[in-house]
């Protein structure tokens, strides 16, 4: 009895010279995507394949980049990404191009465009997790998820009482300043732009703006020239994509003289690929609104830059 109790005794200063305890067992990690489909994996992912930029930037922004063995074609940041296999579209991806790099979890893009592809990795046995990011608290609740499935929760409540803190400072400096109509120029042709159930209508209104088409339901409704000129904007903001092919400037369409925006100027340029992307970045995003909107707000307010 006693020759055993030494041994166990020696075993065990062995394996703390060595580097630490006896590993921990694999623990199993549950949870539910956004339509609605249970997810229980054996253990925490440790090879994720990520067709949704906004969760790539995510992993990166809690400091699990490390478990991204591929992403879509369209994560382009941070610019760290690009060391990082790409299998292509993010909607209707090519599953041979997933399997491929032997994930033990796929993360999509949830939404009847995706439907197809969702079905696919089910029947392949490929482990998925459907999100949709479509709004402030989309996000917050992503980023929660994504914490705990990769063992990252703490990183995860940090970076979103970050976005927070920098929304409330956004909202802090435009306070008492009047709130301009705003036209938000999504697309052209057609005539797209940001409605009611749109994040962008909400950064607006953080931004000190007023959505001009904010009492429509749809995200990202067709309007006609007619009633934007209708509705009077006291300013279009056009983005414009640095990694995309560039729209005509309203200024530059035919018939846009009607809009009174346009003829006195009043059209704002905004960086496309930092405000339509939901994610880490949003605070920065309301910022950029704002500087266009109320420049010299934050100067005023004491909030300097970012």
């Amino acid at each position: 009895m006693r020759r055993s109790l030494y041994l166990a005794a020696a075993l065990s200063c062995l394996r703390l010279l060595a580097g630490g305890a006896v590993p921990a067992a694999a623990q199993e990690v549950e949870t539910t995507d956004d339509l609605g489909r249970r997810l229980v994996l054996p253990d925490a992912p440790r090879r994720i394949v990520s067709l949704v930029p906004v969760v790539t930037e995510i992993l990166f922004a809690v400091e699990a980049d490390h478990l991204l063995v591929g992403r879509s074609a369209y994560a382009d940041y941070p610019p760290e990404v690009r060391r990082i296999a790409s299998v292509g579209d993010a909607i209707r991806p090519a599953a041979e191009l997933v399997l491929e790099r032997n994930p033990d979890l796929a993360i999509l893009i949830g939404g009847s465009d995706n439907a197809a592809a969702v079905a696919e990795f089910d029947r392949l046995g490929i482990p998925s997790l459907a999100v949709v990011v479509n709004t402030l608290e989309d996000l917050g609740r992503t980023i929660a998820r994504l914490g705990r499935l990769v063992g990252r929760e703490r990183e995860a409540n940090v970076l979103w009482g970050r976005i927070q803190e920098e929304l409330d400072e956004v909202q802090a400096a435009v306070k008492g300043r009047s709130k301009l109509s705003v036209y938000y120029d999504v697309a052209y042709p057609p005539i797209i732009t940001a409605g009611g159930g749109s994040y962008l209508d909400t950064l607006i209104a953080i931004a000190g703006g007023r959505n001009i088409f904010g009492d429509l339901a749809a995200p990202s409704p067709t309007v006609s020239l007619e009633v934007i000129a209708f509705r009077d904007p006291d300013v279009i903001i056009h983005p414009v994509s640095g990694t995309s092919g560039r729209t005509l400037p309203p200024f530059q369409r035919p018939g846009w003289g009607s809009v009174r925006a346009v003829r006195s100027g009043s059209v704002v340029q905004v960086d496309a690929d930092l405000l339509h992307r939901l994610g880490p970045r949003v605070g920065q995003a309301a910022r950029a609104l704002a500087t266009v909107l109320h420049p010299g707000a934050f100067e005023a307010h004491g909030g300097g830059s970012p």
